[in-house]
């Protein structure tokens, strides 16, 4: 009866990882055929209404929510694992920095050797500090959750009241010049992105992957909070029972959602926003909306023919790490010169389409998969590290197969 029950919560864990995984995997094919600086200055290299029209949803929706709904995940995740390792009489903190370490090398194996924009290794140091909350109750993870979430645009605000002047745009180029360097940037990546040797792409991988790392750590208390709400959705059993919970998850994504949605309408349509504005909507509409997503998946999952529908992203979702990791794979081999060396030339539209249909084949892919095994390839290694021994109980065989 007990497997019976729980199975449903984690079927509705797995799909949300898949959708969460597709969501950013539309994001990061932008940055395998774009120079980060590029992108970093708002130069939009392509023009055509669709492309334009194309961006801006996809700023409104995509951008930065669904990694906020895997860094969700990766929190819940952590409660799940520290309660069966109590149940099973285990040290959770030895497990869980074994699980954390060889997440940290592979990220930066991933970062240095394949693609600049890897996650895992700000996952795994976040980790660490996620570690410290592990014993905090529900309202004191909310609260530390809320706190951290909302610190940058906070500071940024109170130095803008402090400081008039530090609130406004500081713009070091006009429109103009940062088209011309966007474009410079844009011409010198494709040239070693696309036409370079092995080693021109692993130097400037590694410059991209040290700014892409100096980028991120603005975003390190987003993240952080973001792991604390997952843990506090897991310690309350929000996702657990979501009939009993409904009115709650109700609320969350009727405030969220339209809250969120303000927000996001206004950074990207806005122009000439002071710094503490586009912090307010950048930090704090993009969680809301991501829990909004979250609360949306749960309430649908719930009717038996949209859980058919949305047990398909349960599939990539089981096998995630793995799938995250061929993405880049595959798009190093269709962009770079070492592939088919696309760079720079794949319009937006058809990017996103290209991340689409790869997707569909990874969860075409990863079904067949768990029709024969069990558990991913590089979660078996994962696993491998984290519980020094065969990861592969018998019992999961058996499940696998029925």
């Amino acid at each position: 009866m007990m497997a019976t029950n729980s199975q449903p919560r984690i079927q509705l864990i797995d799909s949300l990882r898949g959708f969460a995984l597709l969501g950013i995997f539309l994001v990061n094919i932008t940055f395998f055929t774009t120079s980060l600086q590029t992108i970093s200055f708002g130069v939009e290299l392509w023009s055509g209404w669709y492309n334009e029209v194309l961006i801006m949803l996809r700023g409104i929706v995509i951008d930065g929510k669904f990694i906020l709904i895997f860094s969700f995940l990766f929190g819940y995740g952590m409660v799940l694992l520290r309660e069966s390792s109590q149940a099973k009489g285990r040290s959770f903190n030895r497990i869980y920095a074994r699980r954390l370490t060889p997440l940290l090398l592979i990220g930066l194996i991933h970062g240095i050797l394949i693609w600049y924009g890897d996650v895992l290794t700000h996952y795994a140091l976040m980790g660490f500090l996620l570690m410290l909350f592990q014993r905090c109750k529900p309202k004191t993870l909310l609260i530390w959750s809320i706190s951290l979430l909302l610190i940058v645009p906070v500071l940024l605000t109170g130095a803008s009241l402090l400081n008039p002047a530090s609130g406004q745009v500081f713009e070091p180029f006009s429109p103009a010049d940062a088209h011309q360097m966007g474009i410079y940037f844009q011409e010198r990546d494709a040239a070693i992105y696309g036409e370079g040797t092995m080693n021109q792409i692993i130097a400037q991988r590694l410059n991209d992957y040290i700014g892409s790392i100096l980028n991120m750590v603005v975003f390190y208390p987003q993240v952080l909070g973001m792991f604390l709400m997952g843990a506090y959705f897991c310690k309350r059993r929000i996702l657990h029972e979501v009939q009993k919970k409904r009115k709650g998850i109700i609320r969350s994504v009727v405030i969220g959602g339209s809250l969120g949605l303000l927000l996001q309408f206004v950074m990207t349509l806005a122009d000439g926003l002071p710094s503490w504005a586009e912090a307010a909507a950048l930090f704090v509409g993009a969680p809301l909306l991501a829990l909004a997503y979250i609360g949306v998946f749960a309430l649908l999952y719930q009717n038996k023919s949209w859980q058919k529908v949305l047990n398909l992203f349960s599939y990539p979702g089981k096998m995630a790490f793995t799938n995250y990791l061929l993405q880049s794979i595959l798009c190093g081999l269709i962009f770079y010169s070492y592939g088919l060396g696309w760079y720079g030339t794949i319009e937006p539209v058809w990017q996103m389409l290209m991340a689409v249909v790869i997707f569909i084949v990874q969860a075409a892919c990863s079904k067949v998969w768990f029709k024969r095994l069990p558990i991913g390839p590089f979660e078996y290694v994962w696993r491998l590290f984290t519980y020094w021994g065969n990861p592969v109980k018998q019992r999961e065989r058996v499940h696998a197969r029925s």
